[in-house]
């Protein structure tokens, strides 16, 4: 018993010590697995486009003429990136808009240009493309990345920069007019929205003097083209004209001119002290810090209404097309865009800035740095439109300036004689509109002019 006891012990000894034995015996190797490498980073389409002018025009230095512009502002915010991914450099040469125009004009003039790229508005179109300063730009937008996206630019901002069926620039600033109001002030005193002009001359009145501090309307009248471009937007409701579209002749001392002008002066007695002298960063300023509870300005203004950093009234704004006159409800189409001059010795570097900044993949980043929203995609995006509000009443505006469109109508008539009329329009509107003269003076003195502008 006992030796079987001992013979049993000393088996599972061995039996362990083998066990032990084959297990600190050499190892089949493992097979090598290898380390799983980082996916590899894929370039976006803009960088993989960026890469490309990277490598032909790095060091390429740019000029870049502008007005003074919220747009421009989101611009020079995204010029950084664009340096980084392109390796050109922008230099930006900014200055009040009328020393722009004024520039602009006489650099056309002398023939020379010190600029590849330059901020241009239907106004001065017609001048600079038949002074040679603009190069068309119909083969270059043939020719640009799937996410630049020309259609999807409003068709009436694209229009409003072609002259003679040739497109000469890109626009990044489309805008119309309508008309701003305070929405809890409307809502404290219950008032309705006007739709009318009869309606916002009472609006207006009514809250005149309502509140401390308060009027009841703001807009911009200074004289000159600001004046014009102000009250261009009373002229069609009241059933006047500028240029009989069927006649080609000046139609500035007929009664519905007349009376627009009349209505522009009456309604202004309801604006802020001063207001004569208004051009647009006072008007919109005498808004944004809650001094009036109205206001018939540029779409462009909405962005900087709607800044908490600049305006005490951000959030509490409504927006509403234009109001309808005896002769019906219309607006206009104005704006701005980036033109290359055909001085430019960097005409590629110059087309790749206007592409990236203009470009639908880049229009995002352009809206949340304060740009002014010029595509069909963005304006009607309900994502957009809820955060937004005034897109709404941009398209709604829109459709006003393209029913006054489809009767040969525009607040800024494409020919070369424009600015000149615009100018005649703006010191005599204005001379009435401080007292020196009736409405009536300033239309026939107005109307004397323009034809003889016509007659040279």
């Amino acid at each position: 018993m006992f030796a079987n006891k001992k013979v049993f012990y000393n088996l599972m000894v061995l039996l362990i010590v083998a066990a032990f034995l084959v297990g600190c015996g050499p190892q089949e190797a493992a097979e090598p697995t290898e380390e799983e490498a980082p996916p590899e980073e894929v370039a976006t389409p803009i960088e993989a486009w960026a890469a490309e002018v990277h490598a032909q025009h790095e060091g390429t230095k740019l000029r870049v003429s502008a007005a003074t512009h919220p747009s421009i502002e989101a611009f020079k915010a995204m010029t950084p990136r664009f340096e980084e991914l392109t390796g050109i450099d922008v230099v930006w040469d900014e200055m009040e808009e009328g020393a722009h125009g004024q520039k602009m004009l006489l650099e056309a003039t002398s023939g020379t240009t010190s600029y590849d790229v330059i901020m241009n508005c239907p106004e001065r179109l017609p001048n600079l493309a038949d002074l040679g300063y603009l190069e068309p730009l119909d083969s270059w937008l043939n020719n640009t990345p799937d996410w630049f996206d020309n259609d999807d630019i409003l068709l009436a901002y694209r229009e409003m920069l072609a002259y003679e069926d040739v497109n000469y620039g890109v626009p990044f600033a489309g805008e119309t007019v309508f008309l701003f109001y305070r929405k809890d002030l409307f809502d404290k005193y219950d008032v309705e929205v006007p739709t009318t002009f009869d309606e916002v001359m009472e609006t207006a009145e009514f809250f005149h003097g309502k509140e401390d501090g308060l009027s009841g309307v703001s807009f911009r009248c200074r004289s000159g083209w600001e004046f014009t471009y102000e009250w261009s937007i009373f002229i069609f409701p009241f059933g006047g004209l500028m240029v009989d579209p069927a006649t080609g002749k000046p139609g500035l001392n007929n009664s519905g001119t007349v009376d627009s002008l009349e209505y522009m002066i009456e309604l202004s007695q309801y604006a802020p002290v001063g207001i004569e002298s208004y051009s647009f960063p006072e008007a919109w300023d005498a808004f944004m810090q809650g001094k009036a509870a109205m206001m018939i300005e540029a779409s462009a203004a909405a962005p900087e209404v709607e800044n908490p950093d600049s305006s005490v009234v951000a959030g509490k704004v409504g927006y509403a097309p234009m109001p309808a006159g005896p002769a019906g409800a219309y607006s206009g189409v104005w704006g701005w865009g980036f033109s290359m001059t055909v001085g430019s010795e960097n005409k590629d570097a110059a087309w790749a800035f206007i592409t990236y900044m203009t470009g639908k993949a880049t229009h995002q980043e352009y809206i949340e740095n304060g740009g002014i929203v010029s595509r069909a995609s963005m304006l009607s995006d309900p994502k957009q439109q809820a955060q937004y509000s005034y897109y709404q009443a941009i398209l709604e505006t829109l459709k006003q300036a393209a029913d006054l469109q489809k009767q040969g109508l525009g607040v800024v008539l494409m020919i070369p004689e424009w600015s000149e009329i615009s100018e005649i329009m703006g010191t005599e509107g204005s001379r009435a509109f401080a007292g020196e003269i009736t409405a009536q003076e300033a239309a026939d003195s107005m109307q004397a002019q323009v034809e003889e502008v016509f007659s040279r």
